[in-house]
């Protein structure tokens, strides 16, 4: 073992979306999460195309976290260390921009986890059809 994860939706409406991420690495063989879907679109109920993300509150201790829009090429959209928030509303949301090849799911990587190391992500955000 390497990384224990959570992933909780708190809220999944027919608009709006809130979703809990963490990660705590025990310092095992395989430290960081490379693409690991997060959020997944098809099992939202109603089933969402994509979403895009309003705000994302996080703490991140040791390491990197980093989200991608899932294609057949991840986009890298936001590399997230130590504490903060990101507000992305007055640009009217982090839009999906995987191309023609987006599946509308969020993906992580972690990078430079070591025993210890963890992460808390929350995302609020809006389904799209």
């Amino acid at each position: 073992m390497a990384m224990q994860t959570t992933s909780a939706i708190l809220y999944d409406g027919p608009r709006n979306l809130t979703m809990q991420f963490t990660g705590v690495c025990d310092g095992g063989i395989d430290n960081d999460e490379t693409l690991v879907k997060k959020v997944d679109v098809a099992a939202l109920s109603p089933v969402a195309a994509k979403v895009s993300i309003k705000n994302c509150e996080y703490e991140v201790s040791g390491g990197i976290l980093r989200m991608y829009w899932d294609a057949d090429d991840p986009v890298l959209f936001e590399s997230l260390a130590s504490v903060g928030e990101r507000e992305y509303e007055t640009i009217g949301g982090m839009a999906n921009n995987g191309g023609l090849s987006a599946t509308g799911h969020i993906l992580f990587s972690t990078l430079g986890f070591d025993a210890g190391s963890s992460y808390s992500v929350v995302l609020n955000m809006i389904k799209k059809y």
